[in-house]
Protein backbone atom coordinates (compact mmCIF):
# COMPACT_ATOMS: atom_id res chain seq x y z
CA UNK A 1 0.00 0.00 0.00
CA UNK A 2 2.86 2.38 0.79
CA UNK A 3 4.50 1.58 -2.54
CA UNK A 4 1.43 2.77 -4.43
CA UNK A 5 1.40 6.01 -2.42
CA UNK A 6 5.08 6.63 -3.19
CA UNK A 7 4.49 5.98 -6.90
CA UNK A 8 1.46 8.26 -6.85
CA UNK A 9 3.65 11.09 -5.52
CA UNK A 10 6.79 10.32 -7.52
CA UNK A 11 5.09 10.12 -10.91
CA UNK A 12 3.77 13.75 -10.94
CA UNK A 13 7.07 14.98 -9.52
CA UNK A 14 8.98 13.24 -12.31
CA UNK A 15 6.66 14.74 -14.93
CA UNK A 16 7.16 18.21 -13.42
CA UNK A 17 10.96 17.83 -13.56
CA UNK A 18 10.84 16.61 -17.17
CA UNK A 19 8.54 19.50 -18.11
CA UNK A 20 10.99 21.96 -16.55
CA UNK A 21 13.99 20.43 -18.31
CA UNK A 22 12.26 20.16 -21.68
CA UNK A 23 10.42 23.48 -21.85
CA UNK A 24 11.16 26.04 -19.15
CA UNK A 25 14.94 25.72 -18.78
CA UNK A 26 15.74 26.38 -22.48
CA UNK A 27 13.47 29.45 -22.44
CA UNK A 28 15.20 30.81 -19.33
CA UNK A 29 18.64 30.18 -20.85
CA UNK A 30 17.66 32.01 -24.05
CA UNK A 31 16.27 34.96 -22.07
CA UNK A 32 19.44 35.15 -19.95
CA UNK A 33 21.64 35.06 -23.05
CA UNK A 34 19.62 37.82 -24.72
CA UNK A 35 19.65 39.95 -21.55
CA UNK A 36 23.44 39.60 -21.28
CA UNK A 37 23.85 40.46 -24.96
CA UNK A 38 21.70 43.58 -24.60
CA UNK A 39 23.70 44.67 -21.57
CA UNK A 40 26.92 44.42 -23.57
CA UNK A 41 25.83 46.64 -26.49
CA UNK A 42 28.38 49.35 -27.28
CA UNK A 43 28.63 52.37 -29.56
CA UNK A 44 29.56 51.25 -33.07
CA UNK A 45 27.92 47.81 -32.84
CA UNK A 46 25.90 46.82 -35.90
CA UNK A 47 22.54 45.45 -34.76
CA UNK A 48 19.33 43.99 -36.14
CA UNK A 49 16.13 45.45 -34.68
CA UNK A 50 12.91 43.56 -34.00
CA UNK A 51 11.42 45.43 -36.98
CA UNK A 52 14.11 44.05 -39.30
CA UNK A 53 16.20 47.22 -39.65
CA UNK A 54 19.98 46.95 -39.67
CA UNK A 55 21.51 49.88 -37.80
CA UNK A 56 24.67 51.08 -36.09
CA UNK A 57 24.52 52.24 -32.47
CA UNK A 58 25.55 55.90 -32.25
CA UNK A 59 24.81 56.51 -28.56
CA UNK A 60 23.69 54.60 -25.48
CA UNK A 61 21.65 56.53 -22.90
CA UNK A 62 21.32 54.88 -19.51
CA UNK A 63 18.77 56.68 -17.32
CA UNK A 64 19.87 57.87 -13.88
CA UNK A 65 16.66 56.58 -12.37
CA UNK A 66 14.74 53.42 -13.14
CA UNK A 67 13.76 53.24 -16.80
CA UNK A 68 14.61 51.61 -20.11
CA UNK A 69 18.00 52.12 -21.72
CA UNK A 70 17.68 54.21 -24.88
CA UNK A 71 19.77 53.77 -27.99
CA UNK A 72 20.37 56.24 -30.79
CA UNK A 73 20.56 54.17 -33.98
CA UNK A 74 21.94 55.24 -37.35
CA UNK A 75 19.90 53.72 -40.18
CA UNK A 76 22.19 54.87 -42.98
CA UNK A 77 21.89 58.61 -42.43
CA UNK A 78 18.68 58.64 -40.41
CA UNK A 79 19.01 58.65 -36.64
CA UNK A 80 16.22 57.12 -34.55
CA UNK A 81 15.69 56.52 -30.84
CA UNK A 82 14.87 53.03 -29.64
CA UNK A 83 14.76 51.12 -26.38
CA UNK A 84 17.39 48.43 -25.92
CA UNK A 85 14.76 45.68 -25.92
CA UNK A 86 14.00 46.54 -29.57
CA UNK A 87 17.32 44.95 -30.55
CA UNK A 88 16.95 41.39 -31.79
CA UNK A 89 20.65 40.59 -32.14
CA UNK A 90 24.10 42.02 -32.62
CA UNK A 91 25.32 41.48 -36.18
CA UNK A 92 28.90 42.63 -35.66
CA UNK A 93 30.72 44.25 -32.75
CA UNK A 94 32.17 47.74 -32.90
CA UNK A 95 35.41 48.07 -34.75
CA UNK A 96 38.30 49.66 -32.90
CA UNK A 97 39.19 53.01 -34.47
CA UNK A 98 42.89 52.31 -33.95
CA UNK A 99 44.40 48.88 -34.08
CA UNK A 100 46.13 47.78 -30.93
CA UNK A 101 49.86 48.53 -30.97
CA UNK A 102 51.99 45.61 -31.97
CA UNK A 103 54.45 44.51 -29.36
CA UNK A 104 57.86 43.78 -30.73
CA UNK A 105 58.87 40.26 -29.90
CA UNK A 106 62.45 39.24 -29.56
CA UNK A 107 63.60 35.72 -29.83
CA UNK A 108 65.53 34.54 -26.86
CA UNK A 109 67.97 31.80 -27.50
CA UNK A 110 69.74 30.18 -24.66
CA UNK A 111 72.58 27.85 -24.94
CA UNK A 112 72.44 25.06 -22.49
CA UNK A 113 75.85 24.09 -21.18
CA UNK A 114 76.66 20.53 -22.01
Amino acid sequence: MEGILILALAYPAAIAVLFYLAFLRPVHQHQRKQRDELASLRVGDEVLTQAGFIAVIKEVRVPEEHGPTELILDLGGIEVRAVASAIAQRISPARDPEPAPQVERKEITEQVPS
